[in-house]
């Protein structure tokens, strides 16, 4: 579905899920949204996007940039499973029951907060989410200026998801308004959403690769964590949750997900439940369970990967459109973590394309670092005045090294090298498509 949507139309959009971002008060409870607190970075996928200073390399000379391909994973959310039900549920049961300590009705209190701003909004974009796509926004037109200074277009794609046209909504109302001359088409649907998030329809080809995913995710999870001693706090001795674990697990993602609704639970904190301890206990689970998930682990890596052929051909396909049609000057997609850290791994991005094993990415690969809320990629194409286009990676705004080719001025990539291997879409130093046809043939 293509949407020539007027601006009217977007702002709406944008203000039927987030709200106007009015005033005050709310800019007053949002002004420390800058400051990491205590724990926020034993959440995951669910740390809240964080705004480095950004340095830029500057390019060989004679280069201009003129072309951005971004790929953005929605903002700050509330939690979409079962989680918050879950400990609701245990909570609750074990309050009818008289069966709460001190301190479990303390985190009743609290939980109940929680629950209410997860109420017929679960999974939705929240006012941080969209303060950090109206920021990312701001920050990509005053870093690339050339590519916005004048009259050009700006072609949009997202998910189907509500956070994430929301994220977009937020993200393209804020570069329209720094850079009113351009036009911009959006478009979402079932086709592009296979294309933004190629991960997600893999893996249901693949039912087997989650069945072992969740094996290993759970072998870890009784190896690191210990249940007992959280649960023994919050429910009198006997009378815990029929399932330790599983409850040790949820309420610390209750606990993650504060910091991504920090407007609307006004700085509550449920890490205070936990012991420091159990904190980092729950965090490697989590942190290796969404590796091993997502990200290029030795033992999922090469499926997971590899199923990012079909975005990386689309990257490089629109960039080459681009290069000949001097009007276009950005391709804006909008998806989620699913659809982001496989391509690290695809384009052989050190850091976030690292591969280690899936216990080991904790500290060797950490996700809060590489897929938080608002993670985002953008390639960016130069030109010089001899027509020659060169290529930079950024992964969260940092700039990044592509493992295996050799740079002209790091990190800085000839096109020729690096666009024939998204189209031809094989991993850096793997076999070609040719090579993999003729040896399945061979069979």
């Amino acid at each position: 579905m293509r949407l020539n949507l007027g601006w009217a139309a977007v702002v709406a959009l944008a203000l039927t899920f987030v709200g106007p971002s009015s005033a005050g008060s709310r800019n007053e409870m949002l002004e420390d949204r800058d400051t990491l607190r205590p724990n926020e970075r034993t959440a995951s996928v669910y740390h809240a996007y964080e705004f480095a200073p950004i340095a830029d390399t500057p390019p060989p000379n004679g280069f201009c940039p003129f072309y951005i391909s971004h790929y953005g994973r929605h903002g700050s959310r509330r939690l979409s499973g079962s989680a918050v039900a879950d400990v609701i549920g245990a909570l609750e049961k074990a309050y009818k029951r008289n069966v709460l300590t001190e301190t479990g009705h303390s985190l009743l209190h609290d939980m109940r907060k929680i629950e209410a701003v997860h109420c017929d909004m679960a999974g939705q974009l929240t006012e941080r989410g969209a303060w950090e796509h109206r920021r990312l926004a701001c920050r990509m037109a005053d870093r690339f200026p050339e590519v916005f200074s004048r009259p050009r277009r700006v072609h949009c794609r997202s998910s189907v998801s509500p956070r994430v046209l929301t994220s977009q909504a937020n993200f393209t109302i804020t570069l329209k308004d720094v850079a009113p001359q351009l036009e911009f088409d959006f478009a979402t649907g079932e086709r592009h959403h296979k294309i933004i998030n190629p991960l997600h329809w893999a893996r249901m080809d693949r039912p087997e690769i989650a069945k072992r995913t969740e094996k290993l995710s759970g072998a870890l999870a009784q190896d690191w964590i210990d249940p007992k001693p959280l649960v023994g706090r919050i429910f009198a001795t006997g009378d815990e949750p029929k399932n330790p674990l599983k409850f040790a697990r949820a309420l610390f993602e209750c606990a993650s997900i504060c910091q991504c609704c920090r407007f609307e639970l006004g700085g509550l904190d449920i890490y205070r439940f936990f012991e420091a301890g159990e904190i980092e206990a729950l965090s490697r689970s989590m942190s290796a369970n969404h590796y091993m998930g997502m990200g290029n682990s030795e033992e999922f890596g090469d499926f997971v990967s590899a199923s990012e052929a079909k975005l990386a051909r689309d990257m490089a396909v629109r960039a080459e459109a681009a290069i000949a049609d001097d009007r276009i000057a950005a391709d804006l997609r909008f998806g989620h973590d699913s659809g982001l850290w496989p391509l690290a791994g695809f384009l052989g991005l050190e850091g976030p394309g690292d591969r280690v094993k899936a216990a080991e990415s904790p500290s060797a690969c950490p996700s809060w670092k590489w897929l938080p809320m608002a993670a985002n990629f953008q390639m960016i194409l130069y030109r010089n005045a001899q027509g020659e286009i060169l290529v930079k990676f950024l992964w969260n705004e940092r700039e990044m090294r592509v493992r295996g080719v050799n740079p002209v001025s790091a990190p800085y990539y000839r096109w020729s090298e690096i666009g024939p291997r998204m189209k031809e879409a094989f991993l850096p130093g793997d076999k070609s498509n040719k090579d993999r046809k003729d040896e399945r043939q061979s069979k």
